[in-house]
């Protein structure tokens, strides 16, 4: 990664320009926002399976376990191991026309989920959801790199990881409506697409935005490459040639990498476990409905969520603008450890207004973490690794997180209390699990973390 030469050295390029400072900070929040609408999209389609458990299982004849293999595993390998060679891809291509490609394939994905008949159609529909997104994070996070300077990443990039609540909560809130309003008809009718039942018009709702936004994208302007342009200008200075980085340097200083690396992927068990099971739990031990529970928690997201990820980029670039490098890390150490204390709330919630409040500072503490993870990584990342840097983080958010969290949940609800009623106990100790070994990632990462920035400081 390229950094800003201090002040008063001698013989070394003017740094290149960022793309906000070529453009105007305008056309980089522009940029950063298109970017969050389609993460926010990326999200809708994913969660909406969330509060969709009940109908689906009982039309498709679906167990607890085999439902949270569909909505994790099914996603999950495939937006991992085709995020890997997205994210090379991304770091030699032009990411906008990449990202454009994604979209299209996750929405045309979304929508056949209204036309499944049973297990192996819904798994091959979710499949080709995670193939589609994987385009879009490693592209999208290390275009904002280029648009933005250090100290303003942590916030550009928090905007666009609010996508995550912001997408989560559009699913629930709108979802939760359409399947209210829906249920009594019995059966929607589109034009052209045919009729289905309320929890299959409900995919093909949240997949129509998409077509709009997919010709929105085409507005968005491949930033330069601002490591690859500095890098250039050394390299006329410079007699013998740099290798180009390539993935030692994460090998190398894998005491920082890896549990920066894991740590997202723990504690993203705690997101997708919530979005996965929260409506069940509300539904089965509350006797909640869909329509209830999709809008509380969507208005929970709105608000706590994204209150959460804003606060933690603007105090993470406070921090970075007076040195203090590692106090994105602290911030997320301090946050998740919260989460040890919420996790068990909800676990013995005696009531649905106590289990609202463990969620909502749940909810609010988790993004933290979520929100600081990607400009941690981008700050100790060269230009060249940034795409598949960030689809390593996203391999692990997924298969631990995606794959791992929705799973012990069912898992131990089926196995170990052999009671579907006690979903909520298994979601509350499964988080608070899950914020313990992220802690201690966390804090073992501060150190070589506090050592590799200012290694990549002194040879900017």
């Amino acid at each position: 990664m390229s950094l800003p030469y201090p002040p008063g050295r001698v013989s070394t390029p003017t740094p290149t320009p960022t793309a906000a400072e070529s453009n105007g900070l305008g056309y980089a929040y522009y940029v950063t926002i298109i970017l969050l609408l389609a993460y926010t999209l990326s999200f809708v389609d994913r969660q909406i399976l969330g509060l969709l458990v009940q109908p689906i299982k009982k039309d498709l004849q679906l167990s607890d376990w085999v439902f949270s293999i569909v909505h994790g595993f099914a996603f999950a390998i495939f937006y991992t191991f085709v995020g890997i060679f997205l994210g090379r891809l991304a770091d030699r291509w032009n990411r906008r026309n990449l990202i454009v490609i994604g979209m299209a394939i996750w929405v045309v994905a979304t929508a056949a989920g209204g036309y499944v008949t049973g297990f192996v159609s819904l798994f091959v529909a979710r499949m080709f959801v995670g193939v589609g997104e994987a385009a879009l994070s490693p592209a999208a996070y290390s275009m904002l790199a280029d648009y933005f300077p250090p100290e303003r990443r942590a916030r550009a990039m928090s905007i666009y990881t609010s996508g995550v609540y912001i997408g989560s909560a559009t699913a629930f809130i709108v979802g939760g409506l359409v399947i209210q309003a829906t249920s009594q008809a019995g059966e929607v009718v589109f034009p052209l697409l045919g009729s289905f039942k309320p929890w299959q018009a409900a995919f093909i709702f949240v997949a129509l935005p998409g077509i709009p936004l997919v010709a929105l994208m085409y507005t968005v302007r491949e930033p330069v490459r601002r490591g690859l342009q500095a890098r250039a200008a050394s390299a006329k200075m410079a007699a013998p040639a740099v290798p180009a980085p390539d993935l030692s340097h994460v090998f190398r200083n894998k005491r920082a990498f890896l549990p920066l690396l894991l740590a997202p992927g723990i504690t993203a068990m705690i997101t997708f476990g919530v979005t996965a099971w929260l409506p069940a739990t509300f539904i089965r031990q509350w006797g909640w409905t869909p329509g209830e529970i999709g809008p509380a928690y969507g208005v929970i997201i709105l608000t706590f969520g994204i209150g959460g990820m804003l606060l933690s980029g603007f105090l993470a670039d406070y921090l970075t603008a007076r040195g203090k490098q590692v106090g994105s890390i602290i911030i997320s150490l301090v946050a998740t450890g919260v989460l040890i204390v919420t996790g068990l709330v909800l676990a013995f919630a005696p009531s649905p207004t106590v289990a609202l409040v463990a969620v909502a500072a749940t909810t609010f503490f988790l993004g933290m973490p979520v929100a600081l993870a990607p400009p941690i990584l981008q700050a100790v990342t060269p230009n060249q690794l940034r795409g598949q840097v960030t689809s390593i983080y996203l391999l692990l958010i997924n298969l631990i997180g995606l794959g791992l969290g929705p799973f012990l949940v069912a898992f131990f609800t089926d196995f170990v209390f052999h009671d579907e009623k006690l979903v909520g106990l298994s979601l509350g100790l499964v988080s608070a699990l899950a914020a313990l070994l992220s802690v201690l990632c966390l804090a073992s990462a501060i150190g070589p973390y506090r050592r590799l920035v200012a290694a990549m400081e002194g040879r900017a």
